[in-house]
């Protein structure tokens, strides 16, 4: 091993034994996660982990030695070509296969016995062909290299698949609490069908402003991807400050909204500490097989760049920002999801018209067909003559409704005042006292 590598190669076989802290030691419960997520002292102890050395199922390691021909000049000694032997190029050809499908390395089989090769036929210029000289070296310590560093990551490529799974079971139990904390019993009373419904529009308004600052992974053109360690820490010290300054938090009725607030905190601070461990992981690699390849020319760093299912290439930010939003911001309905696209307002009285998926409000459609307008504004099928009041969505109106209210009075008084508007003139509707 080299001797400038060892500290490096100690520091990643460190890493993978990381042991996670409980979420409650990370952030100092002050009153609650926003408060002490908004103190600069809590945020940065994110960064503090502990190490133990241990690798609980490392790779079988590989007992084939890859040799390398070397021609010289056979009286001065100069240094002519290098290339590697035809068993060394089908051990290669086997690891790249083998990583690249996510199995781990078993023992090396050649397809063929294991004989003394002859040295390479390549054209070398030199002024007496008979002076040049072949020697094959075995590279005994690029097998070494590699049977230390694949176990480590092996052993990042287990701690990533356990994270993700306990993160997947924290997402499920916060989308259950949410759900029990914004829907109330059939046979409850007033007072908690109301509290119930406040609640609803409070994580509404909570998840509207995580999606209006994304943390981890940003959907804009600008800068779309996974954001690193330090711009999500950012993000979501952005995020509490804005909750802080909402005053969202402090009114929530239900105890069980108080309690799937905290796990919805926590669980960010989770991700942002395994965004963290990977970055390290990914810096620490980066630059072992930097210096790998400066000695020995091998193009390693390139090889592993291009393994996209090993633990390099993931990232459980990205994977669990879609667990969160596919299992707990469905649980209370976003507004964005229920407009029209013709008019961007609430699609109250919703009208399928058959071609596609997209649904319109009944007083776009009905604008539509007085425009002599054929075609769909989606799909441009000519699906518009035939809309009629059988193509009601009624059980998105239902849901409408419920969870939208407000939303739904208000475009009902507006459908009402344009209609008014058609029957009698623009002089229907006078929004002050013509007397006074």
């Amino acid at each position: 091993m080299f001797p400038s590598m060892r500290p490096l190669l100690s520091a990643l076989l460190l890493l993978v034994s990381f042991t996670w802290a409980a979420p409650a030691a990370l952030v100092a419960r002050q009153g609650s996660c926003v408060s002490a997520l908004a103190k600069p002292a809590s945020i940065n102890t994110i960064g503090r982990v502990s190490f133990q050395r241990a690798i609980d199922s490392p790779l079988r390691q590989s007992s084939f030695t890859p040799e390398l021909w070397v021609a010289v000049d056979g009286e001065t000694g100069q240094f002519l070509h290098a290339g590697l032997t035809n068993t060394t190029k089908q051990y290669l050809h086997h690891r790249k296969s083998t990583l690249s499908l996510g199995r781990e390395l078993e023992e090396f089989k050649l397809d063929t016995p294991a004989t003394t090769e002859n040295p390479p036929t390549t054209d070398i210029d030199v002024p007496v062909p008979s002076r040049v000289a072949w020697k094959l070296i075995p590279l005994t310590t690029v097998t070494t290299f590699f049977d230390s560093l694949d176990p480590a990551l092996a052993g990042l490529e287990s701690i990533q698949d356990k994270e993700a799974a306990r993160l997947k079971i924290k997402i499920v139990d916060l989308g259950n609490v949410v759900s029990t904390a914004t829907s109330a019993p059939a046979a409850a009373s007033h007072r908690v069908v109301k509290a119930s419904d406040k609640d609803m529009r409070i994580w509404r308004q909570l998840f509207e402003l995580y999606l209006e600052t994304p943390i981890f992974f940003s959907t804009h053109e600008v800068d779309y991807g996974t954001r690193s360690y330090a711009k999500a820490k950012t993000q979501l010290q952005l995020f509490s400050d804005h909750l802080i300054e909402t005053g969202l938090t402090k009114k929530f009725r239900n105890k069980e909204s108080k309690t799937a607030f905290d796990a919805f905190i926590n669980l960010n601070l989770d991700i942002l500490r395994i965004m963290h461990f990977e970055e390290m992981n990914t810096l620490a690699v980066r630059k072992i097989l930097k210096k790998f390849d400066k000695r020995t020319s091998l193009g390693a760093s390139k090889a592993y760049r291009l393994n996209t299912a090993g633990p390099l290439a993931r990232s459980i930010a990205k994977d669990m920002c879609a667990e969160i939003q596919t299992n707990v911001m469905v649980v209370v309905p976003q507004l964005d999801d229920y407009l029209c696209p013709v008019c961007t307002e609430l699609a109250w009285k919703p009208i399928k018209l058959g071609c596609c998926n997209a649904t319109f409000c009944i007083r776009c459609v009905i604008q539509l067909q007085r425009s002599d307008e054929l075609r769909c504004p989606m799909c441009r099928s000519e699906s518009v003559p035939a809309a009629d009041s059988s193509r009601i969505d009624r059980d998105t109106m239902l849901r409408l409704q419920k969870y939208f209210p407000k939303e739904v009075r208000i475009k009902q008084a507006a459908n009402e005042r344009a209609a008014g508007v058609d029957l009698y003139g623009v002089n229907f509707y006078r929004s002050t006292c013509s007397v006074m």
